[in-house]
């Protein structure tokens, strides 16, 4: 067990007997993501599993061997950020993805419906082991105008507008909030949040107009439990669109409780879709990170992560 650059998953293949390759930040979770990383290299060694410690913090290194490494299984240990990261080394390799939490919101684990962090870290050691139940995951494909049209990833939603102004500020406060991050976040936004234009285009529908607030969705909440989006499946190809439009912030805040609850209200526009083309001139996040600016295409790669069960 050895600790290196997280370049080391640039060139990873699936291969059953390889090693498992544990990515962690030691920043996540006040360091807690170290501490588990290292807690799970252990548990793993005990039963015969050889295992890698890859820490996200350390510089990329120019110079790598070319040959690809054999990888049984990558864990993740951290938040939505950290997957984020791993996504653009793992979509479309059939390398199985654990993903142990450790960061402040933990909204795609959130998904796989385990009770607690406990039975996810016992599922992983068990199926690193053994083998067993993967579920294959949709992931959105991102490209930006301002990016030359690169392909970018996301797995749990992307925002523009108001949601991606609550992601900016709930990042610069302190991580110790935990999910109260989001909430916060809101509060301090709301004074400051306009209107702004945009435009989606989808097979089935086109929005025009003023909006607050805009998502394309893959999960079911957001800011560690908020459900915002109901609907949303991460195994059926298609994604939520859940918009608030609007002019001012004023007449939507009676609806503020059904927003957060995703529920429908008379400012909501929602659409189940599995491709669109936005416009728009506001910044976008995903994952809690920042993506790009301006107009994007996104569409949905059915099943293109497998996740451990």
């Amino acid at each position: 067990m050895r600790s290196t650059s997280v370049i080391s998953i640039l060139m990873m293949t699936f291969e059953q007997g390889g090693k498992v390759r544990i990515v962690f930040h030691p920043l996540a979770g006040r360091g807690v993501g170290r501490q588990r990383a290292q807690d799970l290299a252990s548990s793993l060694s005990a039963v015969g599993v050889d295992s890698e410690l890859i820490d996200a913090s350390n510089p990329i290194e120019k110079d790598h061997q070319r040959t690809p490494v054999g990888c049984r299984a990558i864990v993740v240990v951290g938040g939505d950020g950290l997957i984020h990261r791993t996504l653009p080394y793992i979509v479309g390799t059939r390398i199985p993805v654990g993903i142990l939490p450790a960061g402040s919101g933990n909204d795609l684990w959130r998904m796989l419906g385990h009770q607690n962090r406990a039975e996810t870290f016992e599922r992983i050691v068990s199926y690193c082991r053994h083998g067993g139940n993967t579920v294959k995951v949709d992931v959105l494909e991102l490209r930006f105008e301002d990016s030359a049209y690169s392909a970018k990833y996301a797995i749990g939603a992307v925002s523009w507008g108001a949601e991606a102004k609550i992601n900016a500020a709930a990042n610069k406060l302190p991580r110790q909030l935990g999910a109260l991050r989001y909430i916060v976040g809101l509060l301090l936004s709301l004074p400051k949040l306009k209107s702004f234009y945009s435009t989606v285009t989808t097979e089935t529908l086109t929005f025009e107009g003023q909006a607050l607030a805009a998502t394309i969705a893959n999960i079911q909440t957001l800011g560690g439990g908020i459900r915002l989006f109901p609907k949303s499946n991460f195994m059926d190809g298609t994604v939520e669109l859940s918009m608030v439009k609007g002019t001012r912030v004023l007449p939507v805040l009676p609806s503020l409780g059904k927003i957060l609850r995703g529920d429908s209200h008379r400012w909501k526009v929602s659409q189940q879709l599995s491709a669109a083309r936005v416009k728009t001139q506001q910044d976008s996040y995903s994952d809690g990170e920042y993506v790009g600016t301006g107009n994007f295409d996104v569409r949905v790669l059915p099943g293109a992560i497998e996740l451990i069960d």
